[in-house]
């Protein structure tokens, strides 16, 4: 049943699963209460002295005090412990959408360490996942994003940078995952480039790259040297052929109908089966930059090797596991990948 309270009396829980606030949200809810009152209460519980402590509803207690109100309504739950009354709050919030990925993950982070089953029993990654109507990986992508240097959870604070690129950089090195934000900022990579330059460098952060030659026999050498000059002997082609496909867009309407005659379905065809490969080719060249662009910054230090049995399969499977989460976490990350990414990310390798 709700009540009034004195506002100096409710105070801000010190272990509030929210760090961030959006001030925008804050004025606009504080116009609301000023305008048609508050809507509902929020919960708060007794403590030692007397006074009462925020369970659930911070944000409407902010928005009351900026209003300059001197009470506030709320509802006196009982909770019988600090993770019990934490649980709550994590609940309402993610739920509404409201808290950053970082906050998410700090959240799942502290229930899953403390908080038990009615019978004392630890708690897994799937029961905490269970408890707030997400997936398993979900809640281990969120957790993981706890390791990410401070530099580049504040991009993700302000989303700047989406789940998906910051749970790739998140397994990198403190240096490499400042020279990622580094060349981020300074190229201004989109989502998606960044998912894969962050890939490649956690790649290269765990094997031998393959740009050191000094160990190679002469043979190799001249092979590494005869593949070179046979990929840019391609590239060279398919220059030439853009230069005919430009003859053709440049070609009246009428005068391809009638050149083509009956044969324009099958001509069609043919041109949407190039269109195809030049597609699949450039994205192949472009992870090939975003390879060579890590090997310059990477910084290799102790970390370990990788198991490289699963091949192409496993990494595809992988991104595409990352797709999913940022689909998961609701529309901004997912619209930030974009069509044209997400089709790129499905296919990485």
């Amino acid at each position: 049943m709700a009540k009034t309270l004195k506002m100096s009396k409710v105070h801000p829980n010190p272990n509030q699963p929210r760090e961030y606030f959006d001030p925008e949200k804050l004025i606009e809810l504080r116009d609301s209460i000023v305008e048609h009152g508050q809507m509902s209460a929020i919960e708060v519980r007794k403590r030692a002295d007397g006074e009462y402590e925020i369970v659930m509803g911070e944000r409407r207690y902010r928005a009351n005090e900026m209003a300059g109100n001197a009470t506030i309504k709320v509802e006196i739950v009982d909770t019988p412990s600090d993770i019990k009354a934490f649980g709550r709050a994590l609940a309402e919030n993610v739920n509404r959408h409201e808290m950053t990925p970082i906050e998410e993950g700090k959240g799942y982070r502290r229930v899953l360490d403390e908080d038990t089953h009615d019978d004392g029993t630890p708690l897994t990654v799937e029961d905490v996942a269970k408890r707030y109507g997400k997936t398993s990986r979900y809640v281990t992508v969120r957790m993981a994003l706890i390791r990410l240097i401070p530099e580049v959870q504040e991009r993700v604070t302000l989303g700047d940078i989406g789940t998906g690129a910051a749970h790739r950089i998140s397994e990198l090195t403190p240096k490499n995952q400042l020279a990622v934000l580094k060349k981020w900022a300074d190229e201004g990579l989109s989502e998606s480039e960044l998912l894969h330059f962050a890939h490649q460098v956690r790649e290269q952060q765990r094997q031998p790259s393959m740009f050191d030659v000094e160990e190679l026999t002469d043979d190799e050498k001249k092979e590494r040297i005869a593949a070179r000059k046979a990929t840019r002997n391609k590239l060279d082609q398919i220059e030439r052929i853009r230069t005919l496909a430009d003859e053709l867009a440049r070609t009246p309407v009428a005068e391809l109908a009638a050149a083509l005659g009956g044969e324009m379905g099958a001509r069609l065809d043919q041109l949407d089966r190039a269109a195809k490969s030049i597609q699949d080719a450039r994205f192949q060249v472009r992870q090939a930059k975003a390879f060579a662009d890590a090997a310059e910054i990477v910084v290799s230090g102790a970390a370990e090797r990788p198991d490289l049995t699963g091949g192409r399969d496993a990494i595809d499977a992988e991104l595409a596991e990352i797709i999913t989460t940022a689909q998961e976490a609701g529309a901004g990350d997912a619209e930030r990948l974009g069509d044209t990414g997400r089709a790129e990310l499905a296919a990485a390798a």
